[in-house]
């Protein structure tokens, strides 16, 4: 049997085109080799094929096999186990051959992967990162909403500028939000944070570590301070779920996925602060925090309508009067969200 191939000495990358037998268990081949003379020579070279490492077939690539000197034969010759000396049949590269040049197994597969990457992505990384977060101390959350903070603030990112509401003011909606937290007694630490921004506009938002930060666009959209502090228990709410940090470590561990998957690291976007200013709580989480919110309101004694007033004129500020389909939106319907809050017409003596 007889078969062509490329050698390759393991010292120079340039090939020898060789033809190589197989007989009585070893492949014999001859190489022209060129002396310091330049004197052309033949050189036979004689290997047991069971001293050598014949590699398994891989889809329609060159079959290699390596001799025991370091060097390699590479051929087009697919079938070399027909003539090679008998061996156990080792099943799990058979195995693979055959997933390999079947059009169906490879569509099958593909699916397969697809489907299993579709349900990790939706249910078991949201569960990998609340178990994570959970596990996180609490200093380090703590740093990451600090230094992302210093990021926002940054001039070159452009997010924030200095607040334009008077320090009375403020001093005045801090002592607003640490009273309820006084009555409710179920108040994670935070810190409140006072940025003007044109760019974010009317929002009010948590950072990893407790860290929330409302822009003078909101408090000049709301009507009093029970309208502001409704608003700032849901953030708080955010923060006692360690929200912020869950939804970090799910983008992140999204995109180790993704890149294990595709092999695309440009696919990630590397920009943390701008990840979370930019990222959407689960409607699960919104909601958790909704009924963080609507307990607190009720234990402070401050009307739980003033969330539902402020959050109808966040909608208005941004759509006109629309909002997206709760199909698409990246928060829970909010004609919903505020039914449980104008529902509860509890009060204090």
């Amino acid at each position: 049997m007889q078969f062509d191939a490329d050698y390759y000495d393991g010292i120079s990358p340039c090939a020898k085109r060789v033809l190589v037998d197989i007989v009585n268990n070893y492949f014999t081949f001859t190489v022209l080799t060129c002396s310091a003379d330049k004197t052309i020579s033949h050189q036979p070279i004689k290997v047991l094929i069971n001293d050598c490492h014949v590699q398994a077939r891989l889809g329609s690539g060159k079959r290699l096999i390596d001799l025991p000197d370091g060097s390699r034969l590479e051929t087009n010759f697919k079938d070399l186990e027909h003539y090679l000396p008998a061996k156990p049949a080792n099943r799990f590269w058979q195995g693979v051959h055959y997933a390999e040049t079947h059009k169906l197994v490879i569509v099958i597969a593909f699916v397969g992967i697809a489907l299993a990457s579709a349900v990790l992505l939706k249910y078991g990384v949201p569960i990998m990162a609340k178990y994570t977060a959970l596990a996180t101390p609490f200093s380090i959350e703590k740093d990451l909403g600090k230094q992302t903070l210093a990021s926002l603030d940054s001039e070159k990112l452009g997010y924030f500028e200095a607040s334009k509401i008077p320090v009375i003011k403020q001093k005045d909606i801090t002592a607003a939000l640490a009273t309820m937290c006084s009555k409710t007694n179920n108040c994670p630490a935070y810190q409140l944070n006072f940025r003007k921004s044109p760019v974010i506009g009317a929002n009010a938002f948590a950072l990893p570590g407790g860290y929330i930060v409302i822009t003078d666009e909101l408090i000049a959209l709301a009507k009093n301070n029970d309208e502001i502090v409704a608003v700032l228990a849901h953030e708080l709410g955010h923060v006692k779920g360690r929200h912020a940090l869950r939804q970090t470590l799910q983008g992140t561990i999204s995109g180790l996925i993704i890149i294990a998957i595709t092999g695309d690291v440009s696919s990630i976007v590397s920009a943390l602060p701008a990840l979370i200013i930019n990222m959407s709580y689960s409607r699960e989480l919104e909601t958790e925090a909704d009924n963080y919110a609507l307990q607190s309101l009720k234990v402070a004694c401050i009307p739980s309508k003033s969330f539902a007033t402020l959050l109808l004129k966040l909608e208005k500020n941004y759509g006109n009067g629309s909002s997206a389909p709760e199909m698409i939106s990246s928060h829970p319907d909010t004609k919903a969200r505020i039914v449980p809050f104008l529902k509860d017409h509890s009060h204090c003596n």
